[in-house]
């Protein structure tokens, strides 16, 4: 029997010395990983179970692939940062560019908070992957913390560091349970032009809180096995946002309070947060979505919950030019992901103040 089928800090896959660099390929117990996980069996990189997500809908099982949500913390003494990612597919959307659906973002983590490094993306012709290089300032020991693409798969990535330079676990998130984020698109993070620029990570990045983002473009819908795999998950709030994607009004007043309780009878003291879509005004049904998901929350503090908490969409953008806030009059532009992370991230510390950075 091999060590490493023990103690996975003895498994150094792929720490190949190159010349005047060491490449490493993740995942490696030098690096922390948040948000995402590598499946040994698929041998790629993703969100939640993958034989899970392939049950709940095509959709989810296409879109759990994709990284969104996943982080990478270290610190390092070297001058250069090489990254080379290799997978299935480039995502190429109209509405939103490739730093953002497939790109990687790097920045320093410093006492007064995260300095913009670099994007590092692919171009359009780089049809299963891409090889990105930078230079570091070097010379001392520097935390620093990697985005990952918020809509592409990754299948592997390899970072090359100067041959002598040290590597190891850089800033650790506070010791609480991550919060738990399930919605559409939007949650998912179309159309940031960079990853570190989804709300959750803009949240994060305020009150250093691990997350978790399970968001699905057109396929979140409240299917019980889908929430029977959030209930699964053990963290500090989950915040509930599939109004976009129940196909109708009347889908969604068919499972969102079905949703509630079913993962309230799992998770009985997890605080809830029900969020509506912030693009109310642009859906023939958005009010009466609206009214649906705040019903669910005025019917679960009648019976007596304490611990589930509702935000209007109204509210992220305001009433004046709130239609410059989106791309295509639904996905947020950068500043529109900025108006609802202040909007959620002030909600949450009402919530409860441990989330105040």
């Amino acid at each position: 029997m091999k060590i490493e089928k023990i103690d996975k800090n003895f498994n150094l896959r792929g720490t190949v010395e190159d010349g005047e660099r060491i490449r490493y390929t993740l995942p490696h117990p030098a690096f922390a990983l948040y948000g995402v996980f590598y499946d040994e069996k698929e041998g790629r990189f993703a969100r939640m179970n993958l034989d899970v997500a392939d049950s709940v809908s095509e959709g989810v099982g296409t879109l759990s692939r994709h990284t969104t949500g996943g982080r990478l913390r270290f610190a390092t003494d070297s001058s250069v940062f090489q990254l080379t990612v290799a997978y299935d597919f480039l995502w190429l959307m109209s509405h939103m560019p490739l730093t953002g659906s497939s790109g990687f973002s790097l920045f320093e983590e410093t006492e007064e908070g995260e300095i913009f490094i670099k994007n590092l993306a692919p171009i359009s012709s780089d049809a299963h992957g891409f090889t990105a290089e930078i230079p570091l300032k070097g010379g001392v020991m520097r935390n620093y913390i990697l985005y990952f693409p918020l809509y592409n798969d990754v299948k592997e990535i390899t970072i090359a560091l100067d041959k002598n330079a040290q590597v190891k676990a850089g800033k650790k998130y506070r010791d609480e349970l991550p919060i738990l984020y399930y919605g559409s698109s939007i949650t998912q993070g179309g159309c940031a032009s960079r990853p570190d620029h989804a709300y959750q990570s803009l949240i994060a990045k305020r009150n250093n809180i691990d997350y978790i983002n399970l968001g699905f473009s057109g396929s979140a819908k409240g299917e019980d096995v889908m929430v029977d795999y959030l209930a699964s998950i053990n963290c500090g709030l989950f915040v509930c946002d599939y109004d976009h994607n129940a196909p109708t009004a009347e889908h969604l007043r068919n499972t969102h309070y079905r949703l509630y309780k079913r993962y309230r009878e799992k998770r009985q003291n997890t605080p809830i947060l029900f969020l509506t879509r912030p693009d109310i005004a642009g859906d023939v049904e958005g009010e009466e979505r609206h009214k649906i998901v705040f019903d669910t929350y005025k019917k679960a503090k009648k019976e007596g919950d304490k611990n589930v908490y509702f935000l209007s969409g109204k509210s992220f953008y305001g009433k004046k030019n709130r239609w410059d806030f989106a791309v295509d009059g639904c996905h947020p532009t950068d500043f529109g992901f900025v108006k609802m992370a202040d909007k959620i991230y002030k909600k949450m510390i009402s919530i409860d103040e441990k989330y105040r950075g």
